[in-house]
């Protein structure tokens, strides 16, 4: 079998995370907040890690108010995601306002989350010290909610032929079902 080396600065893209998915919050004064992050993955059946940086509102929102929710969008969603990851929160207020994405709230939080995802997790924040101090944002999910009709109970996992996820590549590049999206 024959290899090709990479530079190990390329570990992270061919060890994604997952999904791109959506984190949003709420600021302690009420005004939504909503990011793209790529780096993320279960940490346990009922524990969900995100990467987030330090300086993002996302994150201080998270370390004052303990909760946050995480989506799943689909791959037709792309441009949705790229315009709320465009924009930072502390410039434009509610990025759901500024960027016109539509939303829903999330059924237990009431916060504005991208409409028609794929799935959401309403999270509350199992370690605070461990997001303030490396950006690690380790959320224990109180509930979780699946678009109808596109879960399997008999396997546990999506129905074939359900929308696909959206898996981020570099900048606006994105792979879904393994084919560019």
């Amino acid at each position: 079998m024959a290899y090709q080396n990479l530079d190990v600065k390329e570990a992270f893209r061919v060890y994604t995370g997952g999904n791109t998915v959506t984190v949003a919050s709420t600021s302690k004064d009420g005004v939504a907040d909503v990011m793209t992050v790529a780096w993320n993955c279960p940490y346990d059946s009922d524990e969900i890690i995100v990467i987030l940086a330090l300086s993002h509102t996302t994150t201080e929102n998270i370390l004052d108010t303990g909760k946050f929710v995480v989506a799943i969008p689909e791959a037709l969603q792309k441009e949705q995601i790229l315009k709320v990851g465009s924009m930072h929160g502390r410039d434009c207020g509610d990025k759901f306002t500024a960027s016109g994405v539509e939303y829903e709230l999330s059924q237990k939080y009431s916060f504005k989350v991208l409409k028609n995802c794929l799935a959401y997790f309403e999270c509350t924040l199992s370690d605070k010290e461990l997001l303030k101090k490396t950006g690690i944002c380790m959320g224990h999910v109180e509930n979780l909610y699946v678009r109808a009709g596109l879960w399997n109970e008999e396997f546990h996992n999506f129905k074939e032929g359900a929308k696909l996820a959206l898996h981020h590549v570099t900048e606006d590049q994105f792979l879904s079902g393994g084919k560019d999206a």
